[in-house]
């Protein structure tokens, strides 16, 4: 595994632990004001990304331009999901605006993500982008 790759999972850790959290727990609606509203779609297609990067929990795609590792809020402020921003979608140019495509490992999972989203939600970037 490469060195910034490694780095980037410690990291991508260390949000999950420290964004104070658990899925389901809410946020104080006045904390949502630092938070980006988006919409959110969900895939289950295993292997690589349009970036060549290989498929796995906690990956998404958004615009390039947006942050590097997000932490997602449904819209009544409920924790959902923290996920580092691997595949662009600078390839087919498909991801652009304001769009989050959350990975999950199975179809029945990305059903669940969009009932409980209804395809928006927010984003708090934790590297200051956004």
């Amino acid at each position: 595994m490469r060195y910034k790759t490694r780095l980037i999972l410690i990291v991508l850790a260390f949000c999950i632990i420290s964004c104070g959290a658990t899925r389901g727990e809410r946020v104080n609606s006045a904390d949502t004001s630092g938070m980006q509203k988006m919409h959110t779609t969900a895939y289950c297609l295993h292997g690589v990304t349009a970036n060549g990067g290989t498929t796995r929990p906690h990956i998404a795609a958004c615009n390039p331009r947006l942050g590097q590792i997000a932490v997602i809020y449904s819209l009544d402020g409920k924790y959902l999901y923290t996920a580092e921003i691997t595949d662009k979608g600078t390839t087919n140019g498909l991801i652009a605006g304001t769009v989050i495509d959350v990975w999950f490992d199975t179809y029945e999972e990305c059903e669940e993500w969009m009932r409980t989203t209804g395809g928006r939600c927010y984003v708090l970037w934790m590297d200051g982008k956004g």
